[in-house]
């Protein structure tokens, strides 16, 4: 998860709200399944929402902030059923309190709130409770609402960007900010240095939030710039979920500064979220850096834009700039020159700019300029990149594939796990430098490129790996660092795709990777029924819509169903509408929206199941379907078994039907989107 909404002191409470509180009643909020009622006592309103027992379902209240701050939200809510209810609890599309459990009242009509607290916008917000758990949501009568007014200004310089030593970067307790936390190894010696901007030299106060749940106190020692200034202790607070804040002054030079907080005993450090460092330096400059001028379009391809500008000024100094498509950021460059990619061909776009300072104090944006992008080949994108695995499967020369079928893109599988919060090629195969870093490299050289696919059924997940989020988009920012990707596949199956706290995992890392990398695409390839995604699909991509992540295409793998009725071709029509209905519920999106985030991801003759064998036929079904409907992906494992079986042949490398040569490669590359 990132961004500051997603910032959350949570807690429960059995109080009323504070007087200032506004009410929102339940049976105003929209609700996606269940029903209002009165037939339990000592509600408010007219009514109540009965949500039905299934997960994913939610209730989602509309509220009104008269300015940005810190809101306390009530939920009152009745759960008499004698066992905890869980829900993802998300406030302006953004998840601020995952799983979050409400415990069992005495009866229906015992009603008790829940309170949460967690940064809105001024103007309108939202705020969703969809169930995780097939027993639903509890009952919910009313939302409260009560908004403090935002703090005065300072730089919030986040524990997990910082640099660590004997740390590490955390998720597994409540109320953190940011996208995570930092947790100290057990010795002495471990730090956490933070990078400090102060727009003037002289005091600064420094606002430190920790959490210590154990009993011991676990004293830190300060040092700027390399020179102990104090050691200050931080004993227990109630628990690891509770976050406290420890205030002192230091002095910064102007300019670049370093904060590092070393731990001084075996027992390590507390838990540390965040430093806000204001006053006369780290908050006191106000003043915006002048716009930018002479924004103009330096060049074009067929899938990308780069634009070039002259430099703003500013009293302190400009650190950087950002580059915007409407309200959307593409870019943040630090230089006077940027390039958007990850483009449709011949599509336009309309950029401005604007500049920033240490202060976080941004100017207007410039006059925008627009760009059009080239028309580029008119054979297909990523759209059609059928799997090839390198690893097995007798793999064919990926140039020589390309010269006999036209295929341009390919999937390359599988970035695993080396054992660790890693990446390497099966697990075991070096990120780059052997035999797939060639491979790739001859496919480009060729006028291709690739996709790379995480997970597969088999072998160590990096979801599971990495222990938190941020950690976990760190290993998939190696790979797109080391192959300068434009799109990731992440193949989620076995106990990353059953694991809830696993799915919710990805999708925050995938989310951290959008913003990090704008423009980038991303495919998310799940199993399915007949009739579409299972329940776990359908909350795998609730949870996506829940946490505001624009996933670029949801694919299903329509194989291996355990029986279906109807020709393969047939079955996966099916099971891509059941797909499509799913998708554009959770994000609300038009049919044609909807299809255009939809994809499928075929096997190609024999599969695993007796009863199942796609043919050519089947494939002229889907290629139809795609045409028709525009979907997103449309690909096929794998190009290895994309040939007939000579005697003794391994199914990994060959159909299992009688077949040309790459007849099934030869039947998608003829979509063009």
């Amino acid at each position: 998860m990132a961004g500051s909404v997603l910032a959350a002191l949570v807690q429960l409470a059995v109080s009323g709200p504070a007087s200032a509180a506004t009410r929102y009643e339940a049976e105003n909020a929209t609700v996606s399944q269940g029903v209002v009622e009165s037939n339990h006592l000592n509600f408010s309103g007219t009514g109540f929402v009965n949500g039905d027992n299934v997960a994913g379902s939610y209730t989602q209240f509309t509220f009104d902030a008269a300015s940005a701050g810190t809101a306390t939200l009530v939920l009152r809510y009745a759960n008499g059923t004698g066992a905890a209810r869980t829900a993802d609890v998300a406030v302006n599309g953004s998840v601020v309190s995952a799983n979050r459990s409400f415990a069992a009242t005495t009866n229906w009509d015992t009603w008790v709130n829940s309170t949460i607290t967690a940064p809105v916008n001024a103007g309108s917000n939202t705020l969703r409770v969809t169930s995780t758990s097939a027993g639903g949501n509890p009952n919910l009568d009313y939302l409260d609402v009560d908004v403090a007014a935002a703090p005065p200004p300072g730089t919030v310089y986040q524990a997990e960007d910082a640099t660590l030593s004997q740390a590490g970067v955390f998720t597994n307790h409540l109320g953190f900010t940011g996208t995570g936390f930092v947790d100290y190894v057990n010795t002495t010696g471990g730090y956490v240095e933070f990078n400090v901007n102060a727009a003037a030299a002289g005091p600064a106060s420094v606002v430190l939030r920790y959490a210590n749940g154990t009993a011991t106190n676990r004293p830190l020692e300060f040092a700027v710039n390399g020179s102990t200034v104090a050691t200050r202790n931080y004993n227990a607070t109630t628990n690891w979920d509770t976050w406290a804040d420890d205030t002192f002054t230091v002095n910064l030079a102007a300019g670049a500064n370093t904060i590092r907080a070393t731990a001084t005993t075996v027992n390590g450090g507390p838990n540390l979220d965040k430093i806000t460092v204001s006053g006369s330096t780290g908050g006191g400059d106000t003043q915006a850096p002048s716009v930018p001028s002479g924004l103009a379009v330096s060049g074009t391809t067929s899938s990308s834009i780069s634009l070039s500008w002259s430099a703003s000024t500013d009293n302190v100094g400009v650190t950087g700039y950002k580059v915007y498509e409407g309200s959307t950021v593409v870019a943040s460059p630090s230089g006077t020159s940027a390039t958007i990619s990850g483009l449709a061909a011949s599509s336009s776009h309309t950029y401005t700019v604007s500049a920033v300072d240490a202060a976080g104090n941004e100017s207007a944006k410039s006059a925008s300029v627009t760009g059009t992008t080239t028309g580029g080949s008119t054979g297909p994108s990523f759209a059609v990149a059928p799997y090839e695995y390198l690893g097995w499967g007798s793999p064919q020369s990926p140039t020589s594939v390309m010269s006999a079928t036209g295929v341009k893109w390919f999937t390359l599988a599988f970035m695993l796990s080396d054992g660790g919060c890693n990446p390497a090629w099966d697990g075991s195969r070096p990120l780059t430098g052997g035999s797939d870093q060639s491979a790739i490299n001859s496919i480009r050289n060729a006028g291709g490129d690739i996709v790379i696919s995480f997970g597969g059924w088999s072998g160590n997940k990096l979801g599971e790996h990495c222990s938190s989020a941020s950690a976990l988009a760190g290993a998939y920012q190696k790979v797109i660092n080391a192959y300068n990707l434009k799109v990731i596949d992440i193949d989620i199956e076995a106990t990353e795709f059953t694991t809830a706290t696993v799915r919710q995992r990805v999708i925050d890392a995938l989310k951290i990777v959008k913003t990090n990398n704008p423009g980038i695409k991303t495919v998310i390839t799940m199993g399915t029924t007949p009739s579409g995604p299972d329940s776990t699909g359908t909350d795998l991509i609730n949870r996506g819509a829940a946490a505001g992540f624009q996933n670029d295409v949801w694919t299903i793998m329509p194989f291996d169903f355990n029986g279906h009725t109807g020709t393969m071709g047939q079955a996966t029509v099916s099971a891509m509408e059941g797909l499509k209905a799913k998708v554009k519920a959770a994000y609300g999106y038009s049919d044609s929206v909807a299809y255009a985030h939809i994809g499928l991801s075929s096997m190609n003759g024999k599969t695993d199941e007796t009863d199942e064998t796609v043919t050519t036929t089947d494939f002229q079904t889907m290629l139809s379907y795609a045409q028709q409907h525009h979907i997103g992906r449309l690909t096929f494992w794998s190009i290895n078994r994309d040939r007939q079986c000579v005697a003794g042949g391994d199914a990994d490398a060959c159909s299992g039907i009688s077949q040309s040569p790459y007849a099934f490669t030869k039947i998608f590359v003829q979509y063009t989107g």
